[in-house]
């Protein structure tokens, strides 16, 4: 005959559960420590500018900014910039994919209000400008120039990987899901196991 399991040891699916847990914290841990801190720090220590005016940062070869603004102008979608190249030329702005940190990150952001609205990589090293304004010259509002949030890039998911997903969709994901999942799990196996404990000495 096949002894019983003990009450005490893990089985294969709890073992599989912390795992996961496991996996879960190391993600978080990475994601916060590489990513989000990064990018508040660069919010923070950015000098920001009325609507009308330029900004001017220093940016490596290759080197990915986000546009970040806060105001009317920016909340209606009527603010415009045009960021500059050392050379002159005019730099593509992107816009975020549907999920972005504003959506779930706005409280860790450290200035009130604001939020990314594009990102541009830069071709040459050397000082861009950053120039935002409001055409219709009615609304005001603020911006500044950061780390971008967005990324680059996308993941393919699903059944197939025929579904794309950016990368800053991803991340943005797993920062606000892996941490609770990281602490639920082993909380949810210790507590069920627990209440079989019990209910096997009755």
């Amino acid at each position: 005959m096949t002894a019983a399991p003990s009450a005490d040891r893990l089985t294969t699916r709890d073992q599989a559960a912390f795992i996961a847990a496991a996996f879960c914290a190391v993600v978080s841990v990475l994601i916060w420590t590489l990513w989000v801190l990064p990018i508040v720090r660069s919010v923070e220590d950015a000098e920001p500018s009325a609507i009308g005016g330029s900004i001017s940062v220093e940016l490596s070869s290759g080197q990915t900014a986000g546009v970040w603004a806060s105001g009317r102008a920016a909340s209606l979608g009527t603010m415009e910039c045009v960021v500059t190249g050392p050379d002159g030329s005019a730099l593509l702005q992107r816009a975020g994919s549907a999920l972005r940190w504003d959506d779930v990150l706005w409280w860790v952001t450290p200035r009130p209000g604001f939020e990314q609205r594009s990102q541009f990589t830069s071709v040459d090293a050397g000082p861009h400008l950053v120039r935002c304004e409001d055409p219709l010259d009615t609304y005001d509002g603020e911006f500044l120039v950061a780390g971008d949030s967005f990324g680059t890039g996308a993941i393919g998911l699903g059944r197939t990987g025929a579904s794309d997903f950016g990368i800053g969709e991803v991340l943005v994901f797993c920062a606000v899901l892996c941490p609770p999942l990281a602490v639920l799990i082993p909380l949810v196996i210790v507590l069920r196991r627990l209440f079989t404990r019990r209910r096997a000495r009755r």
